[in-house]
């Protein structure tokens, strides 16, 4: 089985970069060729397969355990053969079922059996027990597997300083309590000069309340639209200033989806916060010009000429990626710009942040870097293997896995291609 199949953010950035992207006609042959996916037998589709070397076989994996809905954990799914099956949490099928219908979803296709903490699946002779974990999305997941040489425990992606630590507190004390054998844990953060902001969620609410509540004008802000602990946060920072908050409509599906699940409490599109309708085809906002799963946000949606009319009554939620409706909604200058993600970490990401500057520097915009990772620091990650006391660790989701040496553990580092034996 495995565990999480996503895409690296790093890895492969040597040969796709720039525009240069793997070709998805080619199937899986371009990722093949730089092996940034393992060329094994049984585990692709027959599509994902054509140009190459394998040849479409009866599935070899019984299974694949998603902890989140984030790319660098399902990124490579919809390369694998649909007839495995995928096992996520039920958030995360909610989350999936979104984006489906917003354009496509890495696990379309798959047949998804879901769980929920307490749950055991059972796949062949391994028990997996999956366990909530706090990230910066909701519905994610540790496993602790019971095989028959002994338990495994793998983190996903974590933190102790988001909204709920008392998920990962469980996870932590479910993986102790399984006396594991084998401990792979998530190392975002475990590096040398890692510089992210320290702040917790509530901290976020704060700093967010104070720069709205410190001008009168127009402000908005971009952060990954499935963050829901963002939105709320957002949401409540907008009440306590006299504004109502806007998200994107696909943002909006997302909220409309997670609505039906009864363990996360989210605003109300449309109701408890409105919805930006971006200009598209004509500009007449006909309903042929949006897609089926956008029509439904039309009647009742801002657009950008009502956000221009009453600058100062909204906080507006923008992607990243759609920057550019600031000059349809021709803001005054003075208003304010919040960056809620995480600060630059490599070129790619320093003259991305650059471009968003260059864009507030241009409209006369105060920026302020507002965010609490997804993942936990250095002591928390150390608060976690401590508390789970594996007799071997293994760091991966890091790109300084040696620093692990400091937390005083059995080491093993992983190397590509190469088994790690129980």
């Amino acid at each position: 089985m495995f565990l999480d199949f996503g895409t690296s953010f790093t890895e492969g950035e040597d040969f796709f970069a720039a525009g240069i992207a793997p070709r998805r006609v080619n199937g899986a042959g371009d990722l093949f060729e730089f092996g940034l996916l393992p060329e094994l037998p049984g585990l692709y589709s027959a599509e994902a397969l054509q140009n190459t070397s394998l040849k479409p076989t009866d599935p070899q994996v019984d299974a694949i355990f998603l902890s989140h809905y984030h790319a660098d954990h399902a990124g490579r799914i919809g390369y694998t053969d649909p007839r495995i099956p995928v096992y996520c949490g039920e958030t995360t099928k909610l989350i999936h079922e979104a984006m489906s219908e917003a354009g496509g979803s890495p696990l379309d296709d798959h047949a998804l059996r879901t769980f929920r903490t307490g749950d055991k699946i059972r796949v062949g002779s391994v028990e997996v027990e999956p366990v909530h974990v706090d990230h910066s999305i909701p519905g994610a997941y540790g496993f602790v597997l019971h095989c028959s040489e002994g338990e495994v425990c793998y983190t996903g992606d974590f933190r102790f300083h988001g909204p709920r630590p008392s998920l990962t507190e469980d996870f932590v004390e479910a993986a102790g309590a399984a006396k594991p054998t084998l401990l792979v844990t998530e190392g975002t953060r475990v590096a040398k000069g890692d510089s992210r902001q320290e702040l917790s969620e509530g901290s976020v609410l704060t700093e967010t309340v104070k720069a709205i509540g410190e001008n009168e004008k127009f402000v908005f802000s971009s952060f990954r639209g499935n963050d829901i602990d963002r939105v709320n946060t957002f949401h409540r920072a907008a009440l306590a200033t006299d504004r109502q908050l806007v998200v994107s409509m696909k943002t909006a599906a997302i909220l409309d989806k997670l609505r039906h699940d009864k363990g996360i409490r989210v605003p109300r599109p449309g109701k408890d916060v409105m919805v930006y309708v971006r200009r598209k085809g004509s500009g007449k906002g006909d309903d042929r010009d949006y897609y089926r799963w956008e029509r439904p946000y039309l009647d009742g949606g801002l657009t950008a000429g009502d956000v221009n009319m009453r600058q100062g009554d909204y906080f507006l939620h923008l992607d990243i990626w759609n920057f550019p409706e600031v000059i349809d909604i021709h803001p005054g200058r003075g208003g304010a710009y919040i960056h809620s993600s995480s600060e630059a970490f490599d070129e790619e990401g320093e003259r991305e942040e650059e471009v968003v500057k260059n864009w507030t520097d241009h409209m006369g915009f105060s920026y302020h870097q507002i965010h609490a990772s997804g993942h936990a620091p250095l002591a928390g990650v150390g608060r976690l293997v401590d508390g789970v006391a594996a007799k071997k660790v293994v760091p991966v989701h890091t790109e300084d896995p040696s620093m692990f040496r400091v937390f005083g553990c059995r080491l093993v580092l992983p190397r590509k291609g190469r088994a790690i034996p129980l």
